[in-house]
């Protein structure tokens, strides 16, 4: 079906309408584009008018500010136009002189598109559309461009940054604003001030706890001056003080020093005192003899000294001297003691920091020498419900030593009185092992020399034992080594908790205290050596036959596990450890190869129950898990044999180890080739050590006899997940060996039970 006339005029006509349209909005869009380019750039006329002159406004101020003594412009840039806007008005441009070149629209309607195809395709700007689709696309549709080939390179201005030399910041009081005031009064009552201070209360009271306290109402806290009340009979009498002067003269005054310098020099200490009467030492006499005198003075003196040793050995007296010890000693180690009791701790935030990991004395307790006798202390043992208290033992420590003290002592000192011992004990052996009670506290076993054992209550003052153990009953008369004490879960109120007593000659006894004056003994093991190859570290074994003076071994250290209460560790001088439970008697566990020599010390850390340390003669220090028998981590730096190590209860990656010489400080996650921090203590070779309470000092004995507080200062801070730490330094030592690190992550988590490891 072919258009009528009448169609064909009617879609002409139409056409023609929009293409005028069309015309007419190129020819307003390019006026609008010349009215742009004749307006600066910084111009917003196509957001609006009132932003236009907002801006237009601004335009007048200029920032300037004076840096390096030059003045810069910082006045801030308006936003430029978009570069598609100018574009997009420069196409529109193009296409309106081409829309007014085209022939006339009365033509055919072929010939025109056929011809405005043409002329598009030939150059309107690379545009690759026809004139209806540009028509169409003014209106209705984004019109794509190709980007122009010339633009124009716009000057940028880089501002200059801001600089300042200081900031000053200036704080001002604030001015005080008093919400609230109520003086405290107290009047007599029945007066008319007591009437007003009654109704001042029921109003109180009515508004705080009556009725009146149903209100809006917010609790708030005030500082108020404490009111001290008295009675009348606590008012004393006003004592008058007056200057007055008085005359002696020069025959008074010679008459009183003479006599004053005839007076015997007494020279007794109360530990002395305390001593059985065939060892106390006799008053010592003035250089003057008494030769000169004669029979009466004698007399009189003799009467004096024996009532001043009468007078000293009475326990009010002694309790009494010691309380004015404590508070003299308080004057001259007042630092010491505040440094003990972790009084001065350094706080996170300080800039002072610095990780020295070094030591510093804070005092020393040194004993009163007796017959001339050096005695080295053997052990020491610190109180556990009262961290100011600790035993110590003087006597033999090194059992090859040439010289055997005859006596020896055991001393319980406070850190109150560190110039004197709260109780002494003297027997006639030398001291060997020492230890207080966990679970009763006032309780301390002290093993001799000559292998008895005896047990005392400190708080006790008539120096009595509780029970002591048989000569005709002991097992041996080998040196006690080690006492240990053992938990007990099912007892009667009155029965106290049995300890294993460890000799020299491989035989654990356990002693319970009963209702008799004597220990009730049981052996409990008696060690065999060690024959063949067991687990642990590999020593070359000798090709030559030897035959040991002593089937048995010798015992050096025992331990109790800290989670399972009933298995207990011994070492021996073979260099193993027999693992031992109190169900079984006469048979161990498992004996593991710790070192090629003694093994003086075994601990386990605080953080785990699995993960123990060793130390011993061949100068090592060995970090092990239980179920590994390889140990983890090897410390070696003196070529010595380290008497005591152990874990630090404050950081679970240190470890503190002593030799003959010095203390040094292990940091497993910073370095495992040497310590962190050493510290060389006295001329005298040190024997055993032990952490106080709270684990911040370490207190040394040496063979002299004296103890030495050693504070561990400039430490790093305590991690919050200690396990973690451990852990990750652990891992981290082990480095490229692929086997042991299988292992260890075939145990798995090795903390207490009780705490989870912490999860990130």
């Amino acid at each position: 079906m072919e258009p009528t006339s009448s169609m064909r005029k009617d879609s002409d006509a139409e056409r023609k309408s929009i293409q005028k349209k069309s015309v007419a909005v190129a020819l307003d869009l390019l006026e609008e584009s010349t009215a742009v380019k004749e307006k600066p750039r910084t111009s917003t006329h196509y957001y609006g008018q009132e932003i236009d002159t907002e801006i237009q406004h601004r335009m007048q101020f200029r920032v300037l500010e004076t840096i390096d003594e030059q003045e810069v412009d910082l006045t801030p840039n308006c936003i430029p136009d978009l570069p598609q806007k100018e574009k997009f008005f420069r196409l529109n441009l193009q296409l309106a002189n081409e829309i007014s070149n085209l022939p006339d629209f009365h033509t055919r309607n072929s010939s025109i598109r056929s011809k405005t195809r043409s002329s598009m395709r030939g150059g309107i700007g690379g545009n690759k559309q026809s004139i209806d689709e540009i028509i169409n696309g003014i209106t209705y549709e984004t019109i794509t461009f190709e980007p122009a080939t010339v633009q124009k390179v716009e000057e940028v201005h880089i501002p200059v940054p801001y600089k300042k030399s200081f900031v000053k910041v200036t704080l001002r009081k604030s001015i005080f604003v008093v919400l609230h005031s109520q003086v405290s009064n107290t009047v007599a009552k029945g007066t008319s001030q007591g009437d007003v201070v009654e109704a001042d209360n029921k109003l109180y009271e009515y508004l705080t706890v009556g009725k009146g306290k149903v209100r809006r109402r917010a609790d708030n806290d005030a500082q108020t001056n404490l009111v001290l009340t008295n009675t009348r009979a606590m008012n004393t009498i006003v004592v008058d003080y007056a200057t007055v002067g008085s005359y002696v003269s020069n025959f008074e005054m010679y008459d009183t020093m003479q006599g004053v310098g005839q007076k015997p020099n007494v020279q007794l200490t109360m530990h002395s005192l305390t001593k059985p009467a065939d060892e106390a030492p006799t008053p010592r006499m003035s250089d003057g003899g008494t030769s000169a005198m004669d029979d009466d003075e004698a007399k009189e003196r003799g009467k004096l000294r024996s009532m001043i040793l009468e007078l000293f050995r009475k326990p009010e007296f002694i309790q009494a001297t010691r309380i004015i010890g404590r508070t003299l000693s308080s004057n001259q180690f007042d630092h010491g003691m505040q440094r003990f009791r972790n009084f001065n701790e350094v706080h996170r935030c300080s800039l002072t920091v610095q990780y020295k990991y070094s030591m510093k004395l804070l005092f020393r307790l040194i004993p009163a020498p007796s017959r001339e006798e050096r005695k080295a202390v053997s052990d020491i043992s610190f109180c556990t419900s009262n961290s100011d208290i600790l035993a110590i033992g003087y006597g033999l420590f090194s059992f090859s030593s040439q010289q055997v003290p005859v006596t020896g002592e055991v001393y319980v000192w406070s850190i109150k009185n560190p110039g004197e011992p709260e109780r002494t004990y003297y027997y006639n052996q030398p001291v060997t092992a020492v230890c207080f009670s966990p679970y009763l506290p006032t309780l301390i076993a002290i093993g001799l020399y000559d292998g008895s054992v005896e047990v005392r209550n400190v708080a006790d003052i008539t120096n009595m034992p509780i029970a002591v153990s048989q000569r005709s009953s002991s097992p041996s008369c080998a040196p006690v080594i080690a006492i240990r004490w053992l938990k007990q879960e099912q007892k009667d109120s009155n029965e106290i908790d049995p300890f294993l007593c460890l000799l020299q000659d491989g035989s654990v006894t356990r002693f319970r205290i009963g209702k008799s004056p004597y220990l009730l003994r049981f052996t409990q093991m008696t060690l065999e050596r060690i024959e063949g190859q067991p687990e642990g570290i590999r020593v070359p074994i000798a090709t030559t036959t030897t035959v040991a003076a002593n089937r048995h071994p010798q015992g050096l250290y025992i331990t109790i596990h800290p989670v399972q209460k009933d298995i207990y560790y011994i070492l021996t001088d073979e260099g193993c450890i027999h693992k031992c439970s109190i169900n079984y008697q006469h048979q161990y566990l498992e004996v593991l190869k710790c070192h090629d020599g003694g093994v003086n010390v075994m601990e386990f850390s605080p953080w785990s129950p699995k993960l123990f340390l060793t130390c011993g003669n061949d100068w090592y220090v060995r970090i092990w898990v239980d179920g590994i028998t390889r140990p983890l981590i090897e410390l070696l730096d003196d070529f010595q044999p380290i008497h005591w190590a152990k874990w630090s209860y404050t950081h679970s990656t240190v470890i503190i180890t002593v030799n003959r010489s010095a203390c040094s400080i292990w940091d497993l996650r910073r370095n495992i080739l040497k310590p962190m921090g050493k510290q060389t203590t006295d001329s005298s070779f040190n024997t055993i050590a032990q952490f106080s309470n709270s684990g911040t000092v370490l207190v040394v004995g040496n063979e002299r006899g004296n103890t030495l507080f050693q504070a561990i200062n400039d430490m790093p801070f305590s991690p919050h997940f200690q396990y973690d730490e451990m852990e990750k330094a652990i891992y981290r030592a082990i480095g490229n060996d692929q086997e042991l690190f299988i292992e260890l992550k075939s145990i798995g988590f090795f903390g207490y039970p009780n705490k989870k490891k912490h999860e990130d």
